[in-house]
Formats: C-alpha cells, structure tokens, sequence
C-alpha cells in the first residue's frame, strides 16, 4: 500500500503542474508571434513622398491642354474649378505629423478620373 501511495500523485499537484504548462505554451506562442509582426521602418515608401513633384496629378494635370483634360476628366478646367470650389472644403484633410494629406484638387481629380473611367 505505501509502494503505491509513492506513485499516486495529489490532483490538486497535478492541476498545477497543467497550468503551468498550460500557461508556458500560451507565453511560447505569444513570443513566437511577436517575432513575425514586421518591423516598422519607414511610415512613408520614399516613392510616395515624391507624389507631389512626380504624381499623375502635378505632373500629368498640369500639362494637359483644354481638349485633353477634358478628355481624361469628361469635365473642362471651368467645371472643375468650381466644382472643386463647392466641395473643396467638405473633402480638405488635415496634414499630420506622420504625413501630408492629399489635396482636395487631388482628391477631386482622382474620383472624376475614377467616374469616368472605372479605374
């Protein structure tokens, strides 16, 4: 009989021991999904700050003639302007720390483009 008693383990021993296992696989996983969570290194692709020099908007908008804008917004520069009048200040984001917000002409232009067009 105490040969037995020897082997036998307490339940309330034994539960601990599953808690603790229990606990240290949770803890294991945790650190094993913090090791794949990437690494900020940048907020803003380099590409996408020169946006305001190289953009389809400066570069490309700013060049077109009358027939041509019209062409790529189904809307001439008139039109556009005073639409953008009416709802320029509705769409204005505010520029924060982390980056510049896109402008309200820009905003405007992209949507149009994408109403004509579909892309």
């Amino acid at each position: 009989m105490q040969l037995e008693a020897n082997f036998l383990v307490p339940e309330t021993k034994m539960a601990d021991d599953d808690d603790a296992d229990a606990i240290a696989a949770v803890c294991l996983i945790a650190l094993a999904r913090e090791d794949r969570k990437r690494k900020r290194t940048v907020w803003v692709q380099p590409w996408l700050s020169s946006r305001s020099t190289h953009g389809a908007y400066y570069a490309l908008l700013q060049e077109l003639d009358t027939r041509s804008f019209k062409n790529f917004l189904r809307m001439d520069r008139d039109s556009f302007e005073l639409l953008h009048e009416k709802v320029g200040p509705t769409i204005q984001r505010q520029d924060t720390a982390m980056r510049l917000s896109i402008s309200p002409e820009e905003r405007l232009a992209v949507t149009l483009r994408y109403l004509a067009t579909g892309e």
